[in-house]
């Protein structure tokens, strides 16, 4: 620590009764306009950073009760646009220092309480993430369950750890809502017999933000998910597709950007790759796919409506193959229905302005199927 960080340091405990003692904010202080989250302006952010971040650095392991209370009293912040809370310079202060507490606790090897973690799960995903894969199985199980189910933001890292978990450790009711949280996206292509066959392709990439300046702040340590291997990586969940866990500092938090959670979307394809897990199979031997494009002629509104159905009955009947082989390995109800995924088309007429139209209305579609609202 440099001499103006220690001065810095030693004037920030001057503040308070102890290290981590609750610092009440003086009288004259107008918290008015701050929304609810955080501590609410009750603690003095660098100050607490800067104890959590020496308790980490010298491993002193009498500081974890301090470290939970002030884990257990923070309070989420409300969501903005985009699920982003709009955050006062006192309040990303506060997030900050509460990102060095739980990178203390995570190496002081703590363990954090359910409700502690609930509490901190919209703030601060991939930490709880972390925190959670490294619980005993059976205290995760349950809180695994309840973060897929109701997760923070859904899809994203979080929610992602928790069905890894519970694929390796299925619960009663995980393996029928994963499996009806699928969307299968298929494209049709109406086409003139004998005509030409089409097909579609996307892409994508990501970018890294700049890394900005702040000399009195100590850094944070922060988790970075990933589904691909790295250097410094552990596995945090293992599996047939394992997530990769980092630890990488910064003089801020960076929540759960693309450089913090590489490749950690839960889509349908993840969900499907889950399920062969399950199954004990790799997900090629699961014979449907969750996006896939298919040309039927079009000779005759009758004809063309008959195929289409025939082409969605095919799909389902393999839905059904995957339901029952769960319900073989006693992973689903064997008393309720199957829960098939949902099927969505977007039916495509590439055929001329002159040709007979297609009808959407004149198909009707079985249940969990879908006409594409894009």
């Amino acid at each position: 620590m440099t001499l103006l960080n220690q001065l810095l340091y030693l004037a920030c405990l001057m503040a308070m009764v102890s290290p981590f003692s609750r610092a009440q904010v003086p009288p004259e202080t107008d918290n008015s306009n701050l929304s609810a989250g955080g501590w609410q302006g009750k603690e003095v952010a660098l100050a607490v950073a800067w104890r959590a971040y020496d308790a980490m650095a010298t491993n002193d392991g009498s500081a974890i009760p301090e470290l939970l209370s002030l884990a257990r009293w923070w309070q989420p912040f409300p969501s903005g646009d985009w699920g982003r809370p709009e955050l006062s310079p006192e309040q990303k202060e506060e997030r900050d220092a509460m990102a060095v507490v739980l990178d203390a606790l995570i190496q002081l090897n703590a363990t954090i309480p359910a409700e502690t973690l609930r509490n901190l799960a919209p703030d601060f995903e991939n930490a709880v993430a972390v925190a959670l894969a490294r619980m005993p199985i059976e205290e995760s199980g349950p809180l695994s369950l309840e973060f897929y189910r109701s997760p923070p933001v859904p899809d994203y890292p979080l929610q992602h750890v928790s069905a890894s978990l519970l694929a390796l450790h299925p619960r009663p009711g995980f393996a029928g809502k994963l499996l009806s949280d699928i969307t299968v996206r298929a494209t049709v292509f109406v086409i003139r017999p004998g005509g030409e066959t089409y097909g579609t392709g996307s892409g994508g990439s990501y970018f890294n933000p700049t890394e900005p300046t702040r000399d009195d702040w100590p850094m944070i340590g922060q988790y970075k998910l990933s589904k691909e291997m790295s250097e410094g990586a552990t596995v945090l969940v293992a599996g047939v597709e394992p997530i990769y866990v980092s630890r990488v500092e910064s003089v801020r938090y960076l929540g759960t950007d693309q450089s913090m959670s590489r490749g950690m979307y839960l889509g349908s394809e993840q969900r499907r790759g889950l399920i062969a897990e399950m199954l004990g199979i790799s997900p090629e031997q699961i014979p449907w796919e969750t996006r896939l494009q298919a040309n039927i002629e079009f000779a005759s509104l009758e004809q063309f409506n008959g195929e289409l159905l025939a082409f969605v009955e095919e799909q389902q009947q393999m839905y059904r193959a995957t339901a029952e082989a769960l319900r073989q390995r006693k992973l689903l109800d064997s008393e309720a229905a199957p829960t098939l995924p949902l099927l969505e088309i977007n039916l495509n007429d590439v055929r001329g302005d002159d040709d007979e139209p297609t009808s959407k209305d004149a198909v009707d579609l079985p249940a969990r199927v879908e006409w594409s609202k894009f």
